[in-house]
Parts: C-alpha cells; structure tokens; sequence
C-alpha cells in the first residue's frame, strides 16, 4: 500500500522549484543548469520511492543495524548548510551561487527523512 508522507510532498516541492528554476533561466550555465535538472530528477525519484513501505522500513533496518550512525545524518546535513553558506559567501551573493547551494537541499532533505523516520523508531520502543 502507498504510503504519502510530509517528505513525499517536500521531495515533489522541491523537484517542482528545481525544474522551474531551471527552466524560467535559459542563460544560466549549462553545468549549473545540469546540477538543477539532476538535483530535481532525484527529487522526482525520492518522491515516488518515499511512498512505498520499504522505504521506511530500508531504512530502520539500517539504522538498527548500525546504531553508531546516529550522528551521521546530523553531520551530513550541518557540512551540506555550512558549505552551501561558505560558496554563497565567498562568491558575493551571486544569482549562480546561490542556485548551486539551491541544489544541494535533495541530500539535506534526504538526511532530514532518515532523522525523523529514526525518531519516529525511537518513540514506538
């Protein structure tokens, strides 16, 4: 049985952003404009797969049979957050630098699922 999640909507959420982006700025560079479609295509992906069970339960089983990898998604997320910040930074503010660390937040948002799916784990035992 599917299965829709609040991260089943953020995947689409940000698929949609991601392609619309992409598409509404033809003059961007093509490597940039390749990071956006790429980025929103896993998206689309993560979305469709998010809604069948063995997501969840892939998932849970991973994080049973590793529970030093806790902190993992934690790290994950804070050196994704601290390195789109620091490219934003150190390239001015730039429309292209910012679209690039945009394109980033499909592995912040995957990390985020695997911390609120091990939370949800936690409470249940």
């Amino acid at each position: 049985m599917k299965r829709f999640t609040l991260f089943t909507f953020l995947y689409l959420a940000l698929g949609i952003c991601l392609t619309a982006i992409a598409l509404g700025y033809p003059n961007l560079p093509s490597s940039l404009q390749r990071s956006l479609f790429g980025s929103a295509g896993m998206s689309y992906i993560f979305c469709l797969l998010s809604t069948f069970p063995f997501w969840r339960e892939k998932t849970i089983r991973f994080y049973r049979s590793r529970n030093s990898s806790v902190i993992l998604p934690w790290l994950v997320i804070g050196f994704n957050i601290v390195w789109m910040f620091w490219e934003v930074q150190s390239q001015n503010w730039t429309m292209e630098a910012i679209l690039g660390a945009f394109s980033r937040l499909i592995f912040v948002l995957g990390f985020a699922e695997i911390i609120v799916i091990t939370w949800q784990v936690n409470s249940e035992y």
